[in-house]
């Protein structure tokens, strides 16, 4: 299998960069925002399509999947994927559906 192309929209790394500083400035600590940035990018690495993982929406070629309490919304083509947003579900929930209804 081809090496998957990451690529991330500017405001899925904006928002990501956000909620690190945010766990930054409540923990104190680099180290949790470390640890969790460096597994979301893993797991886009290595997301499996042959399992539950990741979730299909309505919207053709987009899919998302939720580590821990972060939920990463990402479009397929070809071999390359595309991150669209990254959101902390307990700060906003809402933020996912609207972003559906605006991608539609």
């Amino acid at each position: 299998m081809a090496k998957r192309k990451i690529e991330w929209s500017k405001n899925a790394l904006l928002d990501l960069v956000e909620i690190m500083n945010y766990y930054f400035k409540r923990n104190k600590s680099k180290t949790y925002s470390r640890k969790l940035s460096k597994e979301i990018k893993l797991k886009l690495k290595t997301i499996d399509f042959t399992v539950a993982l990741p979730q299909k929406t309505s919207i053709e070629n987009l899919f998302y999947f939720t580590h821990n309490h972060i939920s990463v919304c990402f479009e397929i083509s070809d071999n390359n994927l595309k991150v669209q947003l990254v959101i902390d579900d307990r700060r906003n929930p809402e933020l996912l559906e609207e972003f559906l209804r605006f991608k539609e």
